[in-house]
């Protein structure tokens, strides 16, 4: 209450309470003390005086002296306050009385049968509540004749009313001295009190009110060191703070707005109903919208669940919850979150919306791709994986089909991918009409496709294999193309037992046997398969071993003029095993290039062969070395400039040396491999296609790259000069040289006939066992070549 009024009210209004406070509480609590102490102080003196009197009158009542005993209450009536006195015995009869008539039956304190029982049992005691009248009870002993207790009493009644009386009076004194003390003590403090304090904190208010008026701060109202001085810079500092942060705040809120504005997640203010009220452009667009029509919508207006509204308030704080909302007559999935907040002591919430429609496509496309192949629409390895474990863990027998589409990359090249992943899908559609309908199909990736078949037998696995293999006969037809394909299949079955990772190696290896038996066939998995894949892990592994162990070895062989005599040294690999002995060529070189170790080994022949061609450069020898690129070279990342390395260090000038490329390197041609042939001319080195013939486009090659000759394949020189078609083919090769000016090298040259028809028809340059055998570079002849009378034919060499 005291806060509702001025400082200049308060003070005295305070003052003249405390006394007020202070008056009341010296009569509540001084009068009653002091009335209560003196009324202790006259019984205790009273006390005493009665204890001597007790004695007395004892010796009076014992020794019968009735007229002492008469005086001595005579002389006790006489004392201030004392009403009466009287001695009692034990039946209640008056034996001695200061009053007649006094009967003690009749007594006001206390009743006739507990005045008997304090005289029977001899007790002393004070009775009475008011502290006007008071009884005082004291016990007489003596005996009678027989020596036997005789019981009597000595009954005192008082009146102390003109005690408290007077107590009373001079209490009021005191309190009429100490309030008149208190008056002008608050007086006093009064005028101090408005100088000091009232008066400047006046001043602080009209400078405070100042800038609640106009915002704008004001220097300290009053000065002084003192705590109201200290508050006036203190406020006055604040003034000035509290600008600064309202124009921040301003700033800042403004900043806050349009941030709200431009956020893209919808942002709701709704109340403890969920009623809205207040939503950004983000929300509005969320329910097809405006702003203002969100304004005082409820959840079940905007959000199709019928209890979007309780699970709303029922979910915890800040977590989130999906709902469906309603735009323009479609459903848009939402992500909501609420955050509740007061504002002005109310209780808000803010709710948070984000439209996750993107995000669950997503999802579900990630759960479809996940176990499904996008372009085909079957299911990927990793849905038939996870089936194949789940019948193997249920011990149910099934069969496994692993097709690969033969020459696929091919049609991709010649005809394109978007071609090729059309053909995929026919490919799909077509092994979904094969099928049996339980199979699960899958495309494991690439142009090769699987099928489980849950409970299915050998026997019907390859029955199945070769309906495939009919069943792809027919050409695809994709636009204006009609593409053949045609599958290689492996299968394995299983009894129900085995691991997943165990049956799809087996059928691997079932696959890579009907590549390697020419494919568009189909191999069913035998333990021999797994035996001849553990042989052939062992020779990988003895390469790379011979490999880090130098136990290659290079053979020479000449390639002549025709007058025999030795121009170019082709560079054969050799391997010379510690336990195998002289592996053929034909053994091992697949393996290098399968296990990628042929792009190591290239390096290791071209720099062997660039050391070879020095050394017999300065023993004044003029011969090149031809050495032969795999088409796996053509897939690191430097080939050119690999070789040109190795030819710097080694140095070795590039016109020592010459490349044969065969044509199934340049059957995946691309413009890496067009750039690294045209480097690798402009660097010097001769580039001679070989095989000639035996590819798909002979002809397109020598037109595409930068070829400087070309070698005829030993299988048209074999039926030399008897085949017509032999006879006319290696004349048409040589003729066509002739007129592109490429040199021309031919193999495979075996016997006088062979090389007579080649040196008739004025082939350059010939290469075979007729005129000398690969030998290592310390037993080749340098000179002319002799020519061998004993033919001996091994795969892979000239």
């Amino acid at each position: 209450m005291l806060t509702r009024l001025s400082l200049r009210l308060s003070l005295p209004l305070v003052l003249g309470l405390f006394g007020l406070t202070f008056t009341l509480l010296l009569t509540a609590w001084h009068l009653p003390g002091r009335v209560d102490e003196t009324l202790l102080h006259w019984r205790s003196h009273t006390h005493q005086h009665l204890a001597l009197l007790q004695s007395s009158l004892s010796d009076h009542q014992r020794f019968g002296r009735a007229t002492e005993l008469q005086t001595e209450l005579a002389d006790l009536a006489s004392l201030e306050g004392v009403r009466w006195a009287m001695v009692i015995d034990q039946q209640l009869r008056v034996i001695e009385s200061t009053r007649l008539g006094l009967d003690p039956a009749e007594l006001e304190l206390i009743s006739p049968g507990k005045l008997s029982e304090h005289v029977r049992n001899g007790r002393s005691g004070w009775l009475g509540t008011s502290s006007s009248q008071q009884l005082a009870i004291y016990p007489l002993e003596r005996t009678d004749g027989d020596g036997r207790p005789l019981r009597e009493a000595l009954l005192i009644e008082f009146d102390f009313a003109p005690v408290v009386a007077q107590t009373k009076r001079d209490g009021w004194f005191y309190l009429a001295q100490t309030l008149s003390l208190l008056i002008m003590l608050g007086l006093a403090l009064n005028l101090l009190y408005d100088r000091l304090i009232t008066q400047r904190l006046a001043r602080i208010d009209r400078a405070a009110r100042a800038f609640a008026s106009d915002q704008q701060p004001q220097p300290p109202a009053v000065s002084g060191n003192d705590e109201i001085g200290q508050l006036a810079t203190t406020f006055s500092r604040m003034m000035r703070q509290l600008h600064e942060r309202q124009l921040a705040q301003r700033e800042s809120e403004q900043l806050m707005r349009n941030l709200i504005d431009t956020a893209p997640v919808g942002m709701l203010v709704v109340d403890r109903e969920l009623r809205v009220q207040q939503a950004n452009p983000a929300a509005a667009t969320l329910f097809g919208c405006t702003p203002a029509e969100l304004m005082g919508a409820l959840p079940g207006d905007r959000l199709v669940e019928a209890d979007a509204a309780e699970r709303l308030q029922r979910t915890p704080a800040n977590t989130v919850l999906e709902l469906t909302g309603r735009r323009h007559g479609h459903k848009v999935p939402l992500e909501i979150t609420c955050t509740p907040f007061q504002r002005d002591g109310e209780q808000l919430a803010l709710v948070l919306l984000r439209d996750i429609g993107d995000r669950l496509r997503a999802e579900q496309r990630l759960r479809f791709l996940a176990h499904f192949d996008p372009l085909t629409q079957l299911a990927n390895r990793n849905f038939l994986v996870q089936r194949l474990e789940q019948l193997l863990s249920a011990r149910i027998p099934l069969s496994l089909l692993y097709l690969d589409i033969d020459h696929f990359r091919r049609i991709n090249d010649a005809l394109s991918h978007e071609v090729g992943d059309r053909l995929l899908v026919q490919i799909g559609d077509r092994l979904r009409r094969l099928a049996p309908s339980p199979a699960v199909l899958a495309r494991s990736g690439g142009d090769e496709f699987m099928i489980l078949l849950e409970g299915g037998s050998a026997e019907q696995a390859v029955q199945l294999a070769e309906r495939l293999i009919d069943g792809f006969k027919p050409a695809v037809r994709i636009n204006q193309y009609e593409c053949f394909a045609s599958p290689s299949i492996g299968i394995t079955s299983s009894d129900g037992t085995g691991s997943a990772s165990e049956l799809l190696k087996q059928v691997d290896l079932a696959l890579y046997a009907a590549k390697d038996a020419g494919r568009n066939c189909t191999r069913l998995y035998t333990h021999e398969l797994s035996a001849a894949a553990e042989r052939r892990r062992q020779l990988e592994q003895a390469l790379r071993l011979a490999l880090d162990e130098q136990q290659f070895v290079l053979h020479y062989q000449a390639q002549v003029n025709a007058a025999g005599e030795p121009e170019v040294m082709e560079a054969l690999l050799r391997w010379n095993s510690p336990e195998r002995g002289l592996v053929p060529p034909a053994e091992f070189i697949p393996v290098l290039e399968d296990s990628g170790l042929i792009i190591e080994t290239t390096r290791w022949v071209f720099r062997q062969a660039c050391r070879q061609a020095r050394q017999w450069q300065e023993q004044g020898h003029s011969l090149r070395i031809a050495v032969n690129l795999s088409p796996l070279d053509f897939r690191q990342a430097d080939l050119a400039g690999s070789l040109l390395g190795i030819l710097e260090e080694e140095g070795a000038s590039a016109n020592l040396l010459e490349l044969e490329i065969t044509e199934s390197a340049l059957l995946e041609a691309d413009e890496h491999v067009q750039q690294t042939l045209t480097r690798l001319k402009a660097a010097g080195l001769p580039l001679l296609l070989d095989d000639f013939g035996t590819g798909y486009a002979s002809l397109t090659y020598l037109q595409r790259f930068p070829f400087d000759g070309i070698k005829i394949d030993r299988e048209f020189v074999a039926g030399l000069p008897d085949s017509e078609h032999s006879v006319a083919l290696v004349r048409g090769i040589l003729t066509m040289a002739g007129h592109l000016g490429l040199h021309v090298v031919a193999e495979g040259v075996e016997n006088e006939r062979q090389a007579a028809f080649l040196r008739l028809n004025n082939c350059p340059s010939l290469q075979g066992y007729h005129y000398a055998r690969p030998l290592p570079a310390a037993q080749c002849q340098l000179t002319r070549a002799p020519r061998q009378q004993t033919v001996l034919p091994l795969p892979l060499d000239g």
